[in-house]
Parts: C-alpha cells; sequence; structure tokens
C-alpha cells in the first residue's frame, strides 16, 4: 500500500502459534492461534474463505526522518494498523480530547534502529515505541512488532505484539503483550 488512510483489511487465521504464560511468562508457552492482517493486494492469490473483512485506519511506513504524523480522532475507523515493525520505531503524541497523532518510521543507513527510537524520544509529548534492546520495546535482531489500536469511548488504547522471528512454516512465537499508549503497561 502506498499511502495511509482508511483502508479495507483481511484478518486470516495463519496456523498454530505459542503464547507466554499469564502466571510465569515465557518460561512455559501454551498454544493459541497466529492470525495475519493484510490489505487485498498484499495477499498471495485469492484471500482463504475464512478471512474476515474489515475498514482500518492504515499507518504507511516512512523511510527516515522526519515521519508524517497522522490524526487518530473520533472519526472513522475504531481500529488501526500498521505494517509489522522490524527495527522501525512507532512514535505517538497526545492531541485534543483523546486523540493521538501516530508515525511509523523505518531506519536508515545514517541512523539505525537505537538512534531513530532515542532520537524520536525527544519530540515534545511522544512515547516511542521502537526498536530498541530494553524493557517495553522490542530488539530487532530476534524479534518484530505487531502494532494494533483500538478507539473504545473516543479514546485510542494501542498494543504491540512482540514476536520471536521464526523460519517460514515454523510454530510463531509471541513473547510478550504491551499496552504503549496512552501508557506503557505490560498485558
Amino acid at each position: 500500500m502506498a499511502d495511509s488512510g482508511v483502508r479495507r483489511l483481511g484478518l486470516m487465521n495463519w496456523g498454530p502459534a505459542l503464547r507466554p504464560s499469564s502466571v510465569v511468562g515465557t518460561l512455559k508457552m501454551h498454544d493459541t492461534e497466529y492470525f495475519y492482517i493484510r490489505s487485498p493486494d498484499a495477499i498471495p492469490g485469492a484471500a482463504p474463505a475464512n478471512t474476515f473483512w474489515f475498514d482500518a485506519h492504515w499507518i504507511d511506513m516512512d523511510a527516515g526522518l522526519p515521519g508524517t504524523f497522522h490524526l487518530l480522532d473520533a472519526t472513522g475507523p475504531s481500529l488501526v494498523v500498521t505494517p509489522m515493525l522490524s527495527g522501525c520505531s512507532f512514535v505517538m503524541t497526545p492531541g485534543a480530547g483523546g486523540a493521538v497523532t501516530v508515525a511509523h518510521i523505518q531506519p536508515t543507513n545514517e541512523m539505525k534502529a537505537p538512534a531513530l527510537a532515542n532520537h524520536l524520544a525527544r519530540t515534545p509529548n511522544a512515547q516511542v515505541y521502537g526498536g530498541i534492546d530494553s524493557p517495553g520495546n522490542y530488539d530487532p535482531d530476534d524479534r518484530t512488532a505487531a502494532i494494533i489500536g483500538v478507539r473504545r469511548n473516543g479514546r485510542w488504547a494501542i498494543y504491540a505484539q512482540k514476536q520471536q522471528i521464526v523460519n517460514h512454516g515454523d510454530v510463531q512465537r509471541i513473547r510478550s503483550v504491551y499496552q504503549i499508549w496512552p501508557e506503557r503497561v505490560k498485558q
């Protein structure tokens, strides 16, 4: 997809996965299912028959700074998604009346993932979920992150699901889930 905005997306069951225990975390993994969210043009061949189609705010990835911020307010769909983070940073700043502005920014050869996340953290009132190996973030050397947000009662909550990078065909491993907006809370 070329641009951010409201898009039609498909939710597909992609097979078995493992998730952390709610008591001992990744020391004991439990069976679950793995889902993909894709635009119609990003689905190879025909979409599976059980695809659930929905509209959502789509935040496209910008390569490098300054990045384009997008306003999520009380209009349009109540969901927001962005492509998988694999070194990128997702930046959120508060807007009026429960709104939030967001950007998905990819590191460049001139500014690698940790430097990008640290640079973006200097944005006034920003919260950054970035590709740095620190608590509440993800290490892009062996993790990716899926971002999804939901608007309830006019206010946005945005979540990040850390996933272990696995070989094609291996069981997907979900490592953790964090609420990253309006505050950082491990789920």
